[in-house]
């Protein structure tokens, strides 16, 4: 990690540019491969009607675990909406606040109206890290 990123920076700064998007009826098999295949953690749900939800690994073990039908479920019966999102240019604190507050593990991160990448907690961590243990 790039040690000159500090809390007071943009998330742009530690995001992961770009986002994997899959249509409501997608099922829990689909995304299960497409997140295994792209090495990520979470993909962005489009409904019809145009707005967004998030579906991450964390629900799909959950949802494996409590028995759902990985080849029927579908994408918009599971995914969280609306989506929790932050501007670009949002403090990485402020973000990990934000995560805090609204109990999630990842944000969409917007330009504009655009989402344009994806922050997590593991992104975030390693700066507020840094930053306790700077004065140690």
């Amino acid at each position: 990690m790039d040690d000159d990123i500090e809390a007071t920076h943009a998330v742009q700064r530690v995001m992961s540019p770009g986002a994997l998007w899959v249509d409501d009826d997608a099922t829990l098999r689909s995304i299960a491969v497409m997140l295994a295949e792209a090495r990520i953690g979470v993909a962005f749900v489009k409904r019809p009607d145009g707005s967004a939800g998030i579906v991450s690994e964390r629900d799909l073990v959950r949802l494996v675990a409590e028995g759902a039908d990985v080849d029927t479920v579908a994408a918009s019966e599971v995914a969280q909406f609306p989506l929790v999102t932050v501007p670009v240019d949002e403090r990485i604190g402020d973000a990990a606040r934000r995560m805090v507050m609204e109990d999630v593990r990842h944000l969409a991160v917007v330009d504009g109206s655009e989402i344009v990448g994806v922050v997590s907690a593991r992104d975030l961590l390693p700066v507020l890290a840094d930053e306790v243990t700077s004065g140690w």
